[in-house]
């Protein structure tokens, strides 16, 4: 099947949507609204591996691109050219059961250093071994090469769509049957070359957002390592906090960046990982309470967002998140921070 190409993508910065008609209704100013604090940085999460589980810091650099070190590395399958992606989780959900951490601390315009891989066995290999490829495509059951992704010019992953969960949208009308009689989209990544996130430079969540799930859903298991984010905010407001950041400015920190969407949710979120179980009650809450128009793609189940970079900069634990309003040029369009 065709992979989604770039025009979709490319939409998401210039959709009228409400997320963006914020923005682009913001009266340009002479000064820059002054940031709001809501919160503290709790949690600072790494992923060097697309699909696998990272590491959680006490500090980080953000660079033009995102956490330095975030999503430099991805499995290639031989076969296809596809990237390895837990949201296929048929063929790569097992990913989530493997970890991978750098073996020195990487730096913004430094060589990127090797990582070591621990298997669910326990073994661990590194990324600098002449064997890795041949050990992991034993170990995943699938041939692949492990690649950092300014290294391959693979940009494709696929997505496993569950219908009777997630319902229909844009997204999901770009999909088509496979072998498993499965509704499976091909999409490329959005992430800055380099990277191998789908969408965003950053990806941001709250303790509130997470309280105010658990509080509608008692029985399911919410927890922040089912989401992947960047960064946990502990913030002191209640419930979904976030979404009302869409279309303005993020300050993390000495980092600064602008909140473009609402992060949409799929099957990976679900997935049983480190002791997580499986838990589809977990999709079907933010389905019935938190989905959202996020042009293109349409209404989708949401909790965090993504944001983009506009300054650079160090991050800690404990380090200040403030919020302030974007600010629109003659053009409009945001301003940096």
């Amino acid at each position: 099947m065709p992979p989604l190409g770039s025009d979709m993508y490319e939409a998401i910065g210039r959709s009228r949507s409400p997320e963006r008609r914020y923005v682009m209704s913001t009266l340009i100013d002479t000064e820059t609204p002054a940031p709001v604090a809501v919160g503290k940085v709790q949690r600072i999460f790494r992923y060097p591996v697309k699909s696998m589980t990272g590491e959680e810091l006490t500090s980080c650099e953000i660079n033009e691109s995102g956490v330095v070190g975030d999503h430099l590395w991805a499995l290639v399958e031989v076969a296809t050219g596809k990237l390895a992606n837990a949201k296929n989780p048929r063929k790569w959900g097992h990913l989530l059961r493997y970890s991978a951490a750098y073996i020195e601390e990487p730096h913004a315009g430094g060589e990127i250093p090797p990582i070591a891989i621990t298997f669910p066995d326990g073994t661990v290999v590194r990324s600098d071994q002449p064997d890795v490829d041949e050990l992991l495509s034993k170990s995943v059951g699938v041939e692949v090469h492990l690649s950092t992704m300014d290294q391959t010019e693979a940009t494709v992953a696929e997505m496993t769509w569950i219908g009777e969960i997630l319902g229909e949208n844009n997204f999901s009308k770009l999909g088509s049957s496979n072998e498993h009689g499965e509704l499976q989209i091909d999409f490329d990544l959005f992430g800055k070359p380099g990277r191998s996130y789908d969408l965003g430079d950053l990806h941001v969540m709250t303790t509130s957002a997470l309280e105010h799930m658990k509080s509608l859903n008692p029985d399911a298991t919410f927890d922040v390592r089912r989401y992947r984010p960047n960064f946990l905010i502990d913030t002191d407001e209640s419930g979904l906090v976030e979404t009302e950041w869409v279309g303005k400015n993020l300050h993390i920190g000495e980092a600064s960046s602008t909140v473009v969407m609402n992060t949409v949710r799929c099957i990976m979120t679900t997935l049983p990982r480190e002791e997580l179980p499986l838990d589809r009650g977990t999709l079907r809450s933010l389905v019935k309470h938190n989905t959202r128009l996020v042009e293109p793609f349409g209404d989708w189940a949401c909790i965090g967002v993504y944001s983009n970079i506009t300054a650079t900069g160090r991050v800690e634990i404990g380090s200040v998140t403030a919020v302030s309003d974007a600010v629109t040029d003659e053009t409009g369009e945001v301003a940096p921070a």
